[in-house]
């Protein structure tokens, strides 16, 4: 058992309010696509692929690469949750920062040909694997194809039954 808003609730229940108050999905809307998902299953629909589907709702109309980073990040984040493997979607979310900021090169906001992409890590909190990249340099175009972040072989917070770690690196810009 549980307390979430005052009140008892089974786990499930409560992981459901968790993942509805951090995607800002109220109780009647996460009711609604449940009972939308089960009489799709033909059986009641679990509280994991409920969200699931709400994710998948939420990311389809998502208008903004940073909206669309945030979705990929939850999604990430469920997954690792359910110690399942994370790192496609973690890198998805990176992904959408560098779908933005090529937007915005396109646009004669921002010269890629001028900036670099330096790893910024949890410095002493981070993994070794991550330390070793910590205020590396990468160009745009070095950081699109190789995706050196999230590192693939973080070991921050792996627990037993985890493929990997969560890699909490990200890129801040560096202006040549």
């Amino acid at each position: 058992m549980c307390v979430r808003k005052g009140q008892l609730c089974a786990e499930d229940q409560a992981r459901a309010i968790d993942w509805g108050l951090r995607l800002q999905i109220d109780a009647s809307s996460f009711r609604d696509a449940r009972e939308k998902l089960s009489a799709a299953y033909g059986r009641q629909a679990s509280v994991s692929d409920t969200v699931w589907s709400l994710m998948q709702d939420v990311l389809q109309r998502s208008s903004s690469w940073h909206e669309r980073k945030m979705i990929y990040f939850h999604m990430a984040r469920f997954l690792w949750e359910e110690k399942r493997d994370s790192l496609r979607l973690q890198r998805e979310a990176v992904r959408m920062d560098l779908a933005n900021w090529k937007e915005q090169s396109d646009m004669g906001l921002l010269d890629l040909k001028r900036v670099r992409l330096r790893v910024i890590t949890a410095r002493e909190a981070s993994c070794p694997e991550c330390r070793a990249l910590e205020g590396r340099l990468f160009t745009f175009d070095e950081a699109d194809s190789a995706m050196p972040v999230p590192v693939a072989g973080c070991t921050h917070e792996k627990t037993e039954g985890r493929t990997r770690g969560w890699c909490r690196c990200v890129y801040g810009l560096s202006f040549e």
